[in-house]
């Protein structure tokens, strides 16, 4: 263990090499082994910086587990429920107490944290934990999900030139020794260029945006594994038009802490989440690479009122709405009320040799 505090080592990284790129940045605030966020317990949830809709409530797990009952009867196997980005096996917990005994699973989680692949480990025994989506076999059959899992991947921070190209943003030391934003040239910029004009974007001079490096080669990890079955991805994102037209002309990067936002990035780092929107339109041209069919993009609260949780809400008739039930019926409504997490995280619908898909985005399953 080093004697240094992370962001010591950032200032002497800095100071040998000069203003670094924000994913580089990034990518020590979150998962440095001694002292970033994602190595620290206790970060996601009611009691942490920020909440989950998986770890939010056991009623989307119970969603899950009608989807995931509904494939099984459909590939006539034990199927496989896997976990991408699984924490500290919130969503895991929740799942494993609500399968049927008649449905033959195999549980698997994906974490890069060590200290959280152990917390995970620990709450449900019963499941496989692995560190890499590398690590995963192929010809998975089942269900697949990616909560926020792309917008935890490290982002390159960019500006758009009066002349229309693209400057790096880096993080650098200011004369008080603490971290600042530095303007340098972007030397792939005319690549990166061309591939966001492809998608169809616009930009504008003095755009601030984000681009995400590791986000096609994942998406493209994922999906060659995935024999047969569905894939869900929810996470804050937009398809690529959106996500950088001109209501975001400041980009999305923000920081959380104790459930609140911030736009300071820079300060403290290891200390808070750092995240920005996901491109959709990047990721789904990837797993089409793959051969996967993408069913389309819709909010949260679409696929679990496609999973039956309105029926979690209803009163049955003649029963008192008492306290705790109100409580409780409150919480399950706040993963798909409009103004909240309902709307704002979207779903990637993505599936290889399954029709349930397409009927997950267009009516209730049956």
């Amino acid at each position: 263990m080093s004697g240094n505090s992370l962001s010591e080592r950032l200032r002497d990284r800095i100071g040998r090499e000069g203003p670094i790129r924000f994913d580089d940045f990034q990518e020590m605030a979150l998962y440095d082994p001694e002292g970033g966020y994602y190595e620290k317990p206790g970060r996601v949830g009611r009691a942490g910086d920020f909440v989950t809709g998986a770890s939010w409530h056991p009623a989307f797990a119970r969603c899950l587990v009608r989807i995931a009952s509904r494939l099984a009867g459909e590939l006539e196997t034990p199927i496989d429920v896997v976990d991408l980005g699984a924490g500290e096996g919130e969503l895991l917990g929740f799942l494993s107490g609500a399968w049927p005994e008649a449905l033959a699973v195999r549980i698997t989680g994906v974490e890069a944290s060590a200290v959280r692949r152990a917390a995970a480990a620990a709450r449900v025994p019963q499941a496989r934990f692995l560190p890499s989506v590398e690590d995963l076999p192929s010809g998975l059959a089942g269900l697949v999900v990616a909560y926020e899992l792309f917008d935890a991947l490290p982002v390159r921070a960019l500006r758009v030139l009066p002349n229309g190209a693209l400057g790096e943003r880096r993080v650098g030391i200011d004369a008080a020794g603490q971290f600042e934003w530095v303007d340098t040239p972007c030397l792939d910029g005319p690549g990166l260029l061309a591939g966001l004009t492809r998608r169809g974007v616009l930009l504008e001079p003095g755009q601030l945006l984000e681009v995400r490096p590791g986000a096609a080669a994942l998406a493209r990890e994922i999906g060659a594994r995935l024999g047969r079955g569905l894939l869900l991805v929810f996470d804050y994102g937009a398809p690529a038009r959106a996500l950088y037209g001109p209501a975001r002309a400041n980009g999305t990067l923000e920081a959380f802490q104790s459930h609140r936002v911030t736009r300071d990035v820079l300060s403290e780092p290891g200390s808070r989440d750092l995240t920005s929107w996901v491109d959709f339109t990047e990721i789904e041209e990837a797993f089409q690479t793959e051969g996967l069919v993408v069913h389309g993009l819709v909010s949260q609260s679409r696929v679990l009122l496609s999973a039956g949780i309105a029926e979690e809400l209803v009163v049955p008739p003649g029963e008192l709405l008492v306290p705790e039930r109100a409580a409780e019926r409150n919480a399950v409504a706040k993963l798909v009320m409009p103004g909240g997490m309902g709307e704002s995280i979207r779903v990637l619908v993505v599936s290889r040799n399954t029709g349930l898909g397409k009927s997950l985005i267009s009516t209730p399953l049956v």
